[in-house]
């Protein structure tokens, strides 16, 4: 499994999915033989691009219920977009249930998990923030799982859209073990107490797919990642100490994953990130620090997108290569 910001160039029986990040102005996709996503994320075009992600091996997949899928006997790839509506939780329920449906139908262990909700902090029909009206759904469908649900929780992030209902898309895995963390700074997402919504956030804050002989050689897919210690949010209305809280979370996870793990990632491992930073004048201060700190061999993209919470200012999720 890899993964490109290229347009597509590989066979197409390889290709297990691709996501466009495209304005608001931008038309419809074409129609593709693989799963394909349109997410209105890019505030400009010269915030697009296409998430591609392949695979050495024939795909082959279909759909099932809203889910456009494909899989290749080891990695699975999966794709639904959500309408709009004034109620965000029956439908998000349901996706997520298809998800887990799909997935264990074929023998597959869920990995990585992205969601972006259109107008992600504005409220619902009953004045219910869209971003918890979606917690609630997606909890609803997980806790389907069998055993202690949160043991199985993947990495995920939800982020805002410039338009529409909301986008999913994930990665899951066959033959490995998919190795879930958290974060000793912070309290387990789906742990928040009652104030953070009627239903917890639904995610581990590192998944770790390990490679052929251990967790050296794997790749550690990082959560939405932000400038929150314990459950709060820090320095609410300052973008530099924000992108100085974000960093250190993301060191103490890295650190962390390294004890558990016998290795030792850093930030110049991560092969890519996404950073997600809410107000437009931030984006040069914001994509500078994190160019520095991530060093020039990882590949950043960065997005001009609302967060998650309200008083959140930047995000950063993304994969590392784990040596």
């Amino acid at each position: 499994m890899t993964y490109s910001t290229l347009a597509p160039a590989t066979p197409p029986e390889h290709i297990l999915g691709v996501v466009r990040h495209l304005p608001t102005t931008a038309g419809s996709p074409p129609a593709a033989p693989w799963p394909s996503v349109a997410v209105r994320s890019a505030a400009d075009h010269d915030q697009a691009f296409h998430e591609v992600w392949t695979s050495s091996r024939t795909a082959f997949g279909g759909q099932y219920k809203n889910l456009s899928y494909r899989h290749d006997g080891e990695t699975f790839f999966c794709a639904a977009e959500i309408p709009d509506a004034a109620r965000l939780r029956n439908a998000v329920r349901a996706t997520y249930q298809a998800v887990v449906e799909l997935t264990r139908r074929l023998g597959y262990r869920l990995l990585r998990v992205w969601n972006h909700v259109g107008n992600i902090n504005a409220g619902n029909a009953d004045g219910l923030e869209r971003y918890r009206d979606f917690c609630q759904g997606r909890a609803e469908a997980l806790e389907d799982l069998t055993g202690e649900w949160r043991v199985h929780l993947p990495a995920a992030s939800c982020v805002g859209a410039l338009a529409g209902g909301a986008v999913l898309y994930c990665l899951a895995t066959r033959s490995r073990q998919p190795l879930h963390f958290e974060n000793p700074h912070q309290v387990p997402a789906y742990h928040y107490p009652p104030q953070y919504g009627p239903r917890s956030p639904s995610f581990a804050r590192a998944t770790l797919l390990p490679g052929d002989t251990g967790p050296a050689g794997g790749q550690l897919f990082v959560s939405g990642t932000a400038s929150v210690v314990g459950h709060a949010t820090t320095h609410p209305d300052d973008v530099a100490e924000q992108c100085d809280t974000t960093e250190e979370n993301l060191e103490h996870l890295l650190k962390h994953v390294g004890q558990q793990t016998g290795t030792s990632p850093g930030l110049p491992d991560f092969r890519f990130a996404k950073i997600y930073v809410r107000h437009a004048p931030d984006i040069p201060y914001v994509a500078g620090k994190f160019r520095r700190a991530f060093g020039e061999n990882t590949e950043i993209r960065v997005l001009n997108v609302d967060l998650c919470r309200s008083d959140l200012l930047l995000e950063i999720e993304g994969v590392v290569a784990m040596a």
